[in-house]
């Protein structure tokens, strides 16, 4: 189990108020708009023990821009935990001529604990180990809309990662398995997006569906050449009752030799909470979640949700039985009128309870 919590947020630059961003009319511009946010971040895990941070959120619109057009974020994280890990990262999410243009990137270094279970829908529990990771990830992606809510693009992703401690006597110390000691990888692939939500990030209306394929190779200066394909299906409905229900499909395939780190996962703080993140991994990856996302007073509010999840070596070998169950509740807190939250969830399964944090929903 862990457990995770921020304490408060404070506000360092604002030139224009928040109501100015609700108030202007459709067809009139708006005045320049920059807001710093301080997050101070304290949480538990039986990863990590104790951690402590710092998350800034920078959020701004330029001048001229439209009440429709989606505001940029710059958001830097430092964490460091008892247990002398480093959590870092770095990301941008830019909108440019009205929503046209999207640039999504990340950057981030960690040198984390993580728990290998294995590889299969089945992998018991008692082949649990622990290994550290220290890793350099690094993604991004650049899409232009074709057509109304369209958009098409591409997406790199890079990681470098070292594993300098296994349980000895492991899989991962037998280095029998493609990743077991460390990974270079590199791919690039084609995107294709469609958006209509009308917040993004928490939409009561509207749908996301992505489709990517990112190839990995030697030729791009990676170790191993393989091909991952994601599709990533949501949609947002309102009017059953107070709140809002969001539904996601998610579906992932893997081809050719790719390192664990890259078969398609189950369980974490997004998919599939309460199990451990990455607690069954194979080839494929079916996952079906649900959030029901309700107000409670001000800017309180609750969240009940499920899922389902399987893995496979193939897609004939998927089963109706075979799926792993998961559910819970959580509390929402809005940080500001953008729609930004953070969350924290507690999440049941077969595998016990565990307590999550983040600063965003989990789709």
């Amino acid at each position: 189990m862990s457990l995770v919590s921020s304490a408060f947020a404070q506000n360092t630059q604002e030139t224009a108020p928040d109501s100015a961003l609700q108030t202007t009319p459709a067809d009139s511009v708006a005045p320049a708009y920059r807001k710093w946010n301080i997050y101070p971040v304290a949480y538990y895990t039986p990863e990590t023990q104790f951690g402590f941070g710092t998350k800034l959120v920078h959020v701004r619109k330029s001048k001229g821009t439209l009440p429709t057009d989606r505001p940029d974020l710059y958001s830097p994280t430092l964490v460091y935990t008892t247990r002398k890990q480093i959590l870092t990262s770095l990301s941008a999410d830019v909108w440019r001529k009205h929503n046209d243009q999207h640039l999504h990137t990340q950057l981030e270094y960690s040198d984390y604990p993580y728990f290998f279970f294995g590889i299969g829908n089945e992998s018991p529990d008692d082949a649990e180990e622990a290994y550290t990771s220290r890793t350099i990830n690094f993604y991004g992606q650049l899409e232009r809309k074709i057509f109304k809510k369209v958009y098409l693009g591409a997406r790199y992703e890079f990681k470098k990662e070292t594993i300098p401690e296994v349980e000895p006597g492991g899989q991962l110390a037998q280095k029998s398995i493609v990743g077991s000691e460390g990974v270079v990888a590199s791919g690039l692939g084609p995107m294709l997006m469609i958006d209509s939500r009308n917040n993004v990030y928490t939409p009561s209306t509207g749908d996301y569906h992505q489709f990517s394929a990112v190839f990995f190779g030697k030729y791009l200066g990676g170790e191993d050449n393989f091909t991952r394909y994601k599709l990533d299906l949501r949609k947002y409905m309102s009017g059953l009752g107070p709140g809002v229900l969001a539904v996601q499909g998610l579906f992932t395939f893997t081809v050719g030799d790719a390192p664990f780190q890259f078969l398609a996962p189950l369980g974490g703080v997004n998919v599939m909470r309460g199990f451990l993140e990455g607690r069954f991994r194979d080839e494929d990856a079916a996952v079906v979640q649900a959030d029901y996302r309700f107000p409670i007073k001000g800017r309180i509010g609750g969240a009940v949700f499920g899922g389902a999840g399987q893995v496979s070596k193939r897609i004939p070998d998927f089963a109706l039985n075979q799926f792993h169950l998961s559910g819970g509740a959580g509390l929402r807190y809005k940080l500001n009128n953008e729609g930004m939250v953070v969350r924290g969830d507690v999440a049941f399964s077969n595998q016990g309870m565990y307590l999550y944090f983040a600063f965003a929903e989990a789709f």
